[in-house]
């Protein structure tokens, strides 16, 4: 166990009594009744993480019930959503498995919704962080929440200390303190090319987290992309919930590409440039806007780095934060022949002793509210680990339809823009089309 596990085993030292999962045997799930709470026969489990990450939580449900035996495989993370679909027609599909937010439209007829009736509304919204709910729907439970992995700030420290700037890891900056720092921390060579950055914002292509960027800005301003209607799913990328002179997205568009023009003073990217990652790592950008799992990447790169986190950057004056946050769950298959075990085996590990076995070995904020705040973190690697916890109660996610396929709609509508191809609303006229057409 590495010295950054060491500690999130220290946040739990007091072990919180495992809420009881609102299951009964007079409750016929699937078909099946039952007059025990206990779990029984065989419960498979599918997910992309290492079989460490499971490890101990199966185990220690195993010792506490001989009666069930839970079984986790790991799958490949390129082939996962084809290997479940070819799985569940094959009728050799999981009773459980883990999901992202992405995956929730995609695997609709996959996976058996926990009714209200089994597992209260109210149980859920008390038990997981805010951002979880997105995990709920009119039919019931969508999937158990496990882990949290927001977007947060890295910053070089030698760089800002040289310009004495000082940054409060428990607190944040606003997006417009950028403009003020700007022309201290973007340096350039003699030839005018950029040899230090501020931040990585302006373009996309060698931007890491580009549209997870985008996407940040947009839920700070209550846009969720997409929402669920009657029919399904539509998107709302255009819309305007704070009524403000322009849409939040036209705003959100005019700011990050500031970054990319040279005749602006807040200049600090530009497309010849490495990926941001990497410009971060050789001490070359002062920010870096990343997930809270990419920390082990930065450390083993540059072991030299003098680097700290600090939550993302806030809309100025807002009376509440936010952050975009990858929320992962746990999920029953509808086509599971033990739908009882595998509800109560969900609700396990997605709770109490088990959830902090799994936050532990994966290095990740849990979603439950109750070990967010069971206690502060203290000692070494403290300041990283109040960071991600207090960055997981302020995530939120979107129902992101396909991955790979609005990467390339967001990063079209980017360039577009940056290209002068489109102009700024025909642009995001085009996204919001293109974005409706996945979502049938």
């Amino acid at each position: 166990m590495n010295n950054f596990q060491t500690i999130f085993v220290a946040i739990f030292v007091s072990f919180f009594v495992f809420a009881v999962l609102i299951f009964s045997g007079a409750i016929n799930i699937g078909g099946t009744s039952s007059s025990t709470n206990q779990a029984q026969g065989k419960v498979v489990v599918w997910g992309t993480f290492q079989n460490s990450v499971f490890k101990n939580s199966i185990d220690a449900i195993s010792a506490a019930n001989k009666n069930v035996s839970v079984i986790y495989r790991k799958q490949n993370q390129v082939t996962y959503q084809q290997d479940l679909i070819e799985a569940f027609a094959n009728g050799v599909g999981p009773d459980l498995f883990i999901i992202t937010t992405d995956m929730i439209k995609k695997n609709d007829n996959f996976i058996y919704k926990i009714p209200y009736a089994s597992y209260p509304e109210k149980t859920f919204t008390d038990t997981f962080i805010d951002g979880a709910n997105i995990y709920l729907d009119k039919a019931g439970v969508i999937g158990m929440p496990l882990i949290v992995d927001p977007m947060v700030l890295y910053y070089n420290k030698d760089i800002l200390t040289n310009e004495n700037i000082i940054i409060d890891p428990s607190s944040y900056l606003s997006w417009d303190q950028f403009f003020t720092m700007n022309p201290v921390l973007t340096k350039r060579d003699n030839a005018g090319a950029i040899s230090q950055s501020m931040i990585a914002l302006g373009q996309y292509t060698n931007i890491n987290n580009a549209k997870d960027i985008l996407a940040t800005l947009l839920v700070q301003n209550d846009n969720p992309i997409v929402k669920r209607t009657d029919l399904g799913f539509s998107s709302v990328l255009t819309d305007n919930n704070s009524n403000s002179i322009v849409a939040p997205i036209e705003a959100i568009l005019k700011f990050f590409v500031e970054f990319s023009n040279p005749t602006d003073t807040a200049y600090s990217w530009n497309r010849s440039l490495p990926n941001s990652v990497d410009m971060f790592t050789q001490s070359k950008s002062a920010f870096y806007i990343g997930r809270a799992s990419e920390l082990f990447n930065i450390q083993n790169v540059n072991y030299n780095l003098s680097f700290d986190v600090t939550q993302i950057p806030q809309m100025k004056d807002t009376p509440k934060k936010r952050t975009l946050g990858e929320i992962y769950a746990i999920v029953v298959s509808k086509k599971s022949t033990n739908i009882t075990s595998a509800f109560q085996i969900a609700g396990e590990l997605s709770q109490g002793e088990s959830a902090k076995s799994i936050s532990v070995e994966t290095s990740l904020p849990p979603a439950s509210k109750a070990l967010l705040v069971s206690e502060k973190p203290t000692g070494q690697g403290s300041n990283f680990l109040s960071t991600f916890f207090s960055s997981a109660l302020i995530s939120r996610s979107w129902l992101d339809p396909d991955r790979a396929k609005t990467d390339l709609i967001f990063g079209e509508m980017v360039e577009n823009i940056l290209s002068n191809r489109l102009s700024l609303s025909e642009s995001i006229n085009k996204a919001q089309g293109q974005l409706d057409l996945l979502l049938k």
